[in-house]
């Protein structure tokens, strides 16, 4: 017994004793922190950092804000602000105002830092070394002429919308910038594999193409999307020629098919076949022409007969006849006379009123006409051949009665194949002239120096492929050509700045 409690006695002091070693190593190791609440630690808030931030940026920027009110009694009081706001006066209109605007003004900084070769820099004289053109802003400079003004005018040509400032008031001759854009009918390409009619909204900035497969699409116009607006197919009706109605409400399409029109109002989406009045002996509607007043439809028929029509209502309104097959007309500027071309090479000069002959003359050099095309001012008469010469007179000169065969102010060469398409834009500077029987047969020529842009069309012979038909929008801002690929090109014109009938998006 006594045995067995020394043991436990010993025993227990042995566990006491290691106990306490424990202990003791537990004190020496560091203690790991217990998961709980952060610790409360000073940190900014993002937005007050932010705020901080954007004031310092201010006062480095504008400067200090506590110079800027240096006279308490400049300062209106509470009440007369509030007397201004009763009486419904604003405060630019009050005589407080400028001392205000003077007192709050923020005081001139001298410049921190000036480097003197820069002041002595002739802007001219460097852009010219370097071939660029320099802008009429800095035109007749001298070597005073400051950097910050080319930097001026760049900023107000590019953010301010300045575009009539960048631009020359007189379109030069030699070379023009001209940039394709995106293609007129990209949304459907289902007008044909021909495009046979384009021709741009007399006001909106919408453009009609029409084919053969009888289908005529009507597009927003903005050279980047084009968006389709609306497409119409006519059956068994392969378009040859489509006009908008000065009025803008409608449109009419002709066939060689056929002797009668579709006419397409497009207020109420609504198609009419519009069939001319019998005996008239109108066998097909493939060329014909709108006067400017939107009331008659001049028809080139056969054995040289042009067919003037009613537009309302398409009743016979007259008939010119020519000594032989007539190719092609148009109406003058005020819609009085009706100029036409055909077979002998003679130009007719028609007078609407009386419906009568008022005069004719011998196209030089031409045996058989194939286009005439009148300047938008009058000044202009431009001859297209089938040889694909074209000739341009001077309207004074073959409206004189004792000049039948008027000398022409210029003679182009430039096309070799029948000119089918003549064309001024609105501004009597630039005319088009192609063909439809070879491949890149399309010129633009400068006016009034009467000389072909050596630029255009470039090297875009795969993609303009044969002209068929074309039209410049009526501020000149675009050029569209429908060619024999089912494809209506759009191109975009530097000449959009200096048109006479100058329009925001055209």
């Amino acid at each position: 017994m006594d045995t067995f409690s020394s043991v436990m006695h010993r025993n227990g002091s042995a566990n006491k004793k290691r106990r306490q070693n424990d202990r003791y190593a537990e004190s020496c190791v560091p203690k790991k922190k217990r998961k709980g609440k952060p610790e409360n630690i000073n940190i900014c808030p993002l937005g007050e950092l932010a705020r901080r931030e954007e004031q310092r940026l201010e006062k480095l920027v504008l400067g200090d804000g506590s110079d800027l009110l240096n006279d308490e009694s400049e300062v209106p009081s509470c009440s007369q602000t509030s007397a201004m706001e009763d009486s419904g006066v604003e405060e630019g209109t009050s005589d407080s105002s400028p001392q205000m605007s003077d007192t709050l003004a923020s005081p001139e900084r001298e410049p921190a830092w000036q480097d003197e070769e820069d002041v002595n820099i002739c802007v001219t004289d460097a852009m010219c070394a370097q071939g660029k053109c320099v802008p009429d802003v800095l035109s007749g400079g001298t070597s005073s002429d400051a950097y910050s003004r080319i930097l001026k005018y760049k900023f107000e040509a590019t953010h301010c919308g300045n575009f009539l400032a960048r631009r020359s008031s007189v379109l030069r001759k030699g070379t023009i910038e001209v940039k394709r854009v995106r293609d007129l009918n990209h949304d459907t390409y289902m007008e044909g594999s021909i495009i046979k009619a384009v021709q741009f909204h007399p006001t909106a900035t919408v453009a009609l193409v029409a084919g053969l497969s009888g289908v005529a699409s009507l597009f927003q116009v903005d050279g980047k999307s084009n968006t389709k607006l609306h497409s119409v197919h006519f059956d068994r009706y392969p378009i040859r020629c489509a006009r908008f109605v000065p009025s803008g409400e409608q449109f009419i399409v002709g066939s060689q098919h056929h002797g009668f029109f579709h006419t397409y109002d497009m207020m109420v989406c609504r198609n009419v076949r519009a069939v001319p009045s019998q005996g008239l002996g109108i066998t097909n509607t493939k060329n014909f022409e709108l006067s400017p007043d939107g009331k008659l439809l001049a028809v080139c028929g056969r054995f040289g007969k042009i067919h003037l029509l009613a537009v309302n209502t398409l009743e016979g309104a007259g008939v010119l006849k020519m000594n032989s097959e007539v190719s092609a007309v148009a109406f003058d500027n005020d819609g009085s006379h009706i100029f036409s071309h055909g077979e002998g090479g003679e130009v007719y000069i028609w007078d609407i009123r009386t419906r009568r002959c008022s005069g004719r003359f011998t196209d030089d050099g031409c045996i058989w006409g194939s286009s005439v095309a009148v300047a938008p001012g009058g000044r202009f008469v431009a001859c297209g051949s089938r040889s694909g010469v074209v000739n341009v007179y001077e309207t004074a000169a073959v409206l004189s009665s004792t000049n039948h065969a008027p000398k022409p102010a210029k003679v182009l060469l430039n096309l070799t194949t029948s000119v089918t398409a003549v064309k001024f834009n609105a501004s009597s500077e630039v005319m088009a002239m192609a063909s439809d029987g070879k491949d890149n047969a399309l010129r633009l020529v400068h006016f009034p120096s009467m000389t072909v842009f050596k630029n255009f069309p470039g090297s875009t012979q795969s993609v303009l492929a044969q002209p068929q038909c074309l039209d410049f929008s009526p501020g000149s801002g675009y050029l569209a050509v429908g060619n024999n690929k089912g494809t209506a090109l759009l191109y975009s014109e530097d000449f959009a700045f200096i048109s006479s009938f100058f329009k925001p998006v055209f």
